[in-house]
């Protein structure tokens, strides 16, 4: 409510469809397609089992849980765009708070156990 009315002080009723309805609705749907997109189309880089797929689309609106099949194998690291590439914008704040010391024991897959998962078993794949 608080922001609501703040958008609404600085710029009237466009700064609150834009800053509270169009926003909501765009975080909706990127976590929505998360589950469901990333299910369906890209690419699987690890072998888990399961249908999950990396979307690079999905990655840049979701804060990078678009890397769904980066998830689904390593689901204790807090990075999950582990190429250079692949945009993560939850790891930079994840990054950001150990700097600082309010993040501990922040967890990334050995490379070994992304070895083990690989589907094509390249060097390349391996956290750089």
């Amino acid at each position: 409510m608080a922001l609501a009315a703040i958008l609404y002080t600085v710029g009237g009723v466009p700064f609150l469809i834009w800053g509270m309805c169009v926003r909501i609705v765009v975080i909706f749907h990127s976590t929505f397609m998360v589950n469901s997109v990333c299910h369906m189309w890209g690419q699987q880089h690890w072998r888990t089992g399961d249908l999950s797929r990396n979307n690079w689309w999905v990655g840049l609106t979701s804060f990078g849980e678009g890397w769904h099949n980066n998830h689904h194998a390593f689901k204790y690291s807090a990075r999950l765009g582990l190429e250079w590439w692949q945009l993560d914008a939850g790891w930079y704040v994840i990054r950001i708070l150990q700097v600082i010391g309010l993040a501990t024991d922040v967890k990334l897959p050995s490379p070994a156990h992304m070895q083990a998962l690989a589907l094509n078993k390249p060097e390349d794949h391996l956290l750089k």
